[in-house]
């Protein structure tokens, strides 16, 4: 993979301080629109290959929230390497190694 995306997702008006329904409503949209998204505490990554795809899983994200809500916000970090393979789990070895030494 070339492109490691974390995704936040904070639907705004659901009456609840819980945002779980919405936010596996999204992670569910991922999955069915053929992306594995890695569920974590405050975000949800998702690996590609392209920018592109970044964007479409994105895009995919963003229609699956405002079906759960009238109004969403998102934070989205993405970091594209073209010099080495990046994957999430070898970004954390990574840290993990150098606490390590």
């Amino acid at each position: 993979m070339a492109v490691v995306m974390e995704i936040s997702f904070y639907p705004i008006g659901t009456g609840s301080p819980s945002v779980s329904d919405e936010i596996v409503e999204v992670v569910k949209a991922l999955k069915e629109a053929g992306f594995e998204p890695q569920v974590g505490p405050m975000g949800t990554v998702v690996e590609v290959e392209t920018f592109e795809d970044a964007l479409e899983a994105l895009r995919t994200a963003r229609k699956a929230a405002l079906r759960t809500v009238d109004r969403a916000v998102f934070v989205v970090k993405i970091d594209e390497r073209r010099d080495k393979e990046l994957t999430a789990e070898g970004k954390v070895r990574s840290v993990e190694r150098k606490i390590q030494e």
